[in-house]
């Protein structure tokens, strides 16, 4: 610990900040080559806020206006539509979702609302976050960083990072209310709010689901609110935070169990979830060349879960019954950090990270641990970090950061970062290439869980390289972007069928290529293409050979159109296409089973009827497509919805 506080001394020795996450402006519709110019700000995937052509990472982002022309029903709908992101939904919403980055697993990416890490240690899928819970409501926009981001944002992060950053409060006051219905019972609604006065601005968004209970697979019930807002202190100092509630109730048949058609237990889990986030942030910039900011964050997740049995195979040993288990995860840090322009273009950035976890567990597990089978844990981690970001005089954009994780009882881990960028002016042809380490320490769930747990369990660690090109065409009305990546896993943890435990595996590989295309043949018309392959594959400890990865489809792509025939009237077609994948569950045994591969199509029409008022329809599923994106839960079927928004 001596040296963990000397690490933590010295970097907060130096003043630290982050630069103020200012939106670029809108270029006007009639000048596509201005609009492309004026770069995105990327505020995920470096320690300071960068364009986009500024950053060499693989960045991917969508903003209010994607989610308000393409009505998703749940943000996870919006996130199946990118590139190197493969979703998969167990049924209904009322199933744990979870998202495969680059085909690692999903506790290697790390899911954040304005920068708070939300993945829960306590659950079995290693401490990833259930996307099912996440709300479009009141986003502004949504950063997704592929590639090794542990650098940046420490363990969890090995396959990247996706950020929800909230609406800030504009200059003219503005609200509104919403409310749509389906079929299978569906209704939503929600209110927002917004405005600026003097010095202080906010926003506020609040909503409320119920999905239903479609063909008996699922049912999820929940709502919440968003809330940020900002405090100009002085022309160089601002205040801002960010507070974020959720409750629901979700019903679906438990993991692994074969779900609707091969369950033997026909009983379903039930959970009940409340997520609080809160966050604050002071920024000051005392001078042109040197800012620092000051920042604490608050993520607290309560779970109360009645989880029937499973069987680990026919025949076999039960696998026990959770009646009442409650789970309480608390996540709570502090940042410092400064930046300082050592010339132009050379900005040094140094800082550290706090951050203390605290998982507990209460409940039974009935027929093996009758009156006991409780977690209790915590951990604290230390992180002195630097990054320094160079626009050389030739044009290379050179990137490079080191992160010192130093977790109690355990040795230190050492996550460095380089990458490059140019960008060939002649051609409109930019080049990137980066690479990284990242690790990933093991859950609560798996170093304290009763009769699976393992407290020997080591850190998974990764190597991660990509590289891309990307090419604009047609007075930018055609870009495209060609990335391969190769990541590497050590110590992947996994259950072990023979030990009945958890255990860390030989290793584990991912390899794949990522295609990127949008398209405005016309000013009414925009285009969208997207293609990923991937090789994921792991090896056991002693093993010869590899075996592919559970639930990773090697192929997956898409396209998309957003037509506006009339300014008042405006549609939106997505096709999303995805290879076969295999997946084992309890009944099945050892048997590992074929997916078959599928598509499907969403469909979005609206028309501005007023300045006031605008009537939308949306069909998820258009064609009724069958199939499993986990054995046994059948995905929902066609679904009409519609609705009515008014602006306040």
């Amino acid at each position: 610990m001596r040296r963990a506080a000397l690490l933590l001394i010295l970097a907060l020795a130096v003043p630290t900040g982050g630069a103020a996450q200012d939106s670029v402006p809108e270029a006007p519709r009639d000048d596509p080559r201005e609009e492309t110019r004026i770069e995105n700000i990327i505020v995920t995937g470096s320690r300071e806020p960068y364009a986009a052509n500024q950053l060499p990472a693989t960045v991917d982002w969508f903003d209010a206006e994607d989610i308000r022309v393409q009505r998703p029903s749940a943000m996870l709908e919006m996130l199946r539509h990118r590139a190197g992101l493969h979703i998969d939904q167990p049924g209904a919403r009322g199933g744990r979702s979870s998202v495969y980055t680059r085909g690692l697993d999903p506790n290697h990416t790390i899911v954040m609302i304005d920068g708070i890490p939300l993945n829960d240690e306590n659950n079995a899928r290693g401490g990833s976050f259930d996307l099912a819970t996440l709300s479009s409501i009141d986003i502004d926009r949504v950063e997704i960083i592929r590639g090794p981001a542990s650098a940046v944002h420490g363990s969890a992060a090995i396959a990247g990072a996706i950020n929800l950053i909230p609406k800030r409060g504009s200059e003219e006051t503005s609200a509104s209310v919403q409310g749509e219905g389906g079929r299978w019972g569906y209704y939503r609604g929600r209110a927002t709010l917004s405005g600026k006065r003097g010095p202080l601005d906010l926003s506020l968004g609040g909503s409320y689901v119920d999905e239903g209970d479609p063909q008996s697979i699922g049912d999820y019930r929940g709502g919440g609110f968003l809330s940020h807002l900002g405090l100009a202190l002085t022309d160089e100092a601002e205040l801002r935070g960010t507070f974020r509630y959720s409750d629901a109730h979700t019903e679906s048949f438990p993991d692994f169990s074969g779900g609707k058609d091969q369950a033997i237990n026909r009983e379903r889990e039930k959970r009940d979830i409340q997520e609080l986030d809160a966050g604050l942030r002071l920024e000051h910039a005392p001078t042109e060349r040197f800012h620092y900011s000051l920042r604490t964050m608050l993520h607290r997740r309560f779970e109360r879960r009645d989880t029937p049995a499973i069987f680990s195979a026919p025949g076999e040993v039960e696998v026990p019954a959770e009646p009442d288990t409650r789970e309480r995860y608390l996540r709570y840090g502090l940042q410092l950090q400064g930046t300082v322009e050592v010339i132009d273009d050379l900005n040094v950035t140094i800082g550290s990270d706090l951050y203390r976890e605290d998982g507990k567990s209460r409940g039974d597990l009935e027929g093996f641990l009758p009156g006991g089978a409780d977690i209790d844990i915590d951990r604290m981690v230390t992180s002195p970090f630097t990054e320094i970001h160079w626009t050389t005089p030739i044009g290379v954009v050179l990137l490079a950061g080191l992160r010192v994780d130093l977790p109690e009882s355990r040795s230190e881990e050492f996550l460095p970062r380089v990458g490059a960028s140019y960008e060939v002016e002649q051609t409109d042809t930019k080049l990137q290439a980066s690479w990284g380490r990242g690790f990933k320490l093991p859950s609560f769930y798996a170093l304290a869980r009763p009769i699976v747990g393992n407290p020997d369990l080591r850190p998974e660690r990764s190597n991660g390289f990509d590289a891309s090109v990307r090419q604009s065409l047609w007075d930018d009305r055609l870009n495209a972007r060609l990335t391969y990546f190769d990541i590497d896993v050590d110590n992947l943890i996994d259950f072990n069928a023979t030990t009945f435990r958890l255990e860390n595996l030989a290793s584990a590989t991912s390899r794949g290529a990522e295609l990127e295309l949008t398209a405005l043949p016309l000013e009414t018309l925009e285009l969208t293409v997207h293609t990923t392959y991937v090789d994921a594959s792991g090896r056991s400890e002693g093993d010869d050979g590899s075996l592919r990865l559970r639930n990773r489809p090697r192929w997956r792509g898409g396209f998309g159109a957003t037509w506006s025939p009339l300014d008042s009237v405006e549609a939106h077609l997505q096709a999303l296409f995805v290879g076969d994948s295999i997946d084992t569950a309890a009944p099945t045994g050892d048997e590992r089973v074929r997916l078959s591969g599928y598509h499907r199509l969403d469909l979005a029409l609206a028309w501005q009827a007023a300045d006031w008022v605008s009537l939308f329809v949306a069909i998820d599923n258009l064609t009724d497509s069958d199939y499993e994106e986990v054995l046994g839960f059948p995905a929902v079927g066609i679904r009409p919805r519609a609705g009515i928004e008014l602006q306040l």
